[in-house]
């Protein structure tokens, strides 16, 4: 297994890979070439020693792979066409703090609010966090599958798969062709639609443990403010789970690739050829240059 692991995401005809020195950026360009490009670019974790402490490295690593994906986002619809010019960085930025609301008033606040017209929080914090916690994967499941019937979506969730392939057969060490790589599970441990599930765990332990319920604003905020705490706990609890093989990791494994049948599909030949070459460019095995495909 490679001791400098790569993590991922799947862009616009692309893929993302994100080593702790750098990140590449692969696309399949409007002609049939594949661009590729590496941004040298130490992740937070390798310039400060706290953003390696428990619970605080997981906060720290959301927020740089949320960062560096934005990027490969708007890079990549530049490339592809769908857009006139890469966005600034401001417009960047504020394109993020504008998600991240809209996802924390959908999924924490919301289910908070809709739990306590059922369940008394104060009385039955566990109950009333559970219930919370079902609705918040009842909205995420449903918004992925909605999301998953759109074309464009499809083929986005197929290069999520070349991605996680790529990885797979870089940490087993393994040539990268398209054989090998195809030859590899779509479905990988530390993958961001399995965080997110276990975020959603986390969040039904930690919110229990906060006093003073029965404050209908205090419990909603108090869901914001422990954010932070929440995202820190499923960091550990992906990678405790992607590291061993007892019973509680394999069950919490098990949790996460349910959740990843609804964002990784099986990608084409061509798609594994892109996530090959992204995966080169961000462990340093080739120059950034556009790749040419017959």
């Amino acid at each position: 297994m490679k001791t400098n692991a790569l993590g991922g995401s799947a862009a616009l005809e692309g893929v993302m890979m994100k080593s702790p020195e750098a990140w590449a950026l692969a696309v399949r360009l409007p002609s049939g070439t594949i661009h590729v490009e590496r941004h040298d670019e130490l992740a937070l974790s390798r310039r400060y020693a706290w953003a390696r402490w428990p619970l605080v490295r997981g906060v720290v690593a959301l927020y740089d792979s949320m960062a560096v994906s934005y990027q490969a986002m708007s890079r990549s619809a530049a490339l592809a066409g769908e857009e006139e010019e890469q966005m600034s960085k401001g417009a960047l930025y504020g394109t993020m703090a504008v998600s991240l609301l809209i996802g924390v008033a959908m999924f924490i606040v919301l289910p908070g609010f809709l739990s306590g017209l059922v369940i008394n929080a104060a009385a039955h914090p566990v109950l009333y966090n559970l219930l919370a916690g079902l609705i918040k994967a009842a909205i995420l499941v449903g918004y992925l599958v909605f999301i998953g019937r759109l074309p464009d979506i499809q083929r986005f969730f197929m290069y999520h798969g070349a991605e996680h392939k790529a990885i797979a057969a870089y940490e087993k060490g393994l040539p990268l062709t398209v054989e090998n790589v195809r030859a590899q599970p779509a479905f990988h441990p530390r993958c961001g639609t399995t965080f997110i599930a276990f975020v959603i765990l986390a969040s039904v332990v930690v919110y229990s443990l906060i006093p003073h319920q029965e404050v209908l604003l205090w419990r909603l905020g108090a869901r914001v403010l422990f954010l932070p705490l929440v995202a820190g706990v499923a960091f550990e609890l992906l990678r405790w789970s992607a590291s061993h093989t007892d019973p509680v990791s394999n069950l919490l494994r098990a949790i996460g690739f349910r959740f990843q049948m609804l964002t990784v599909k099986e990608p084409t030949d061509d798609m594994i050829e892109v996530a090959i070459e992204s995966t080169k460019a961000a462990s340093g095995q080739i120059a950034e240059k556009p790749v040419a495909v017959a």
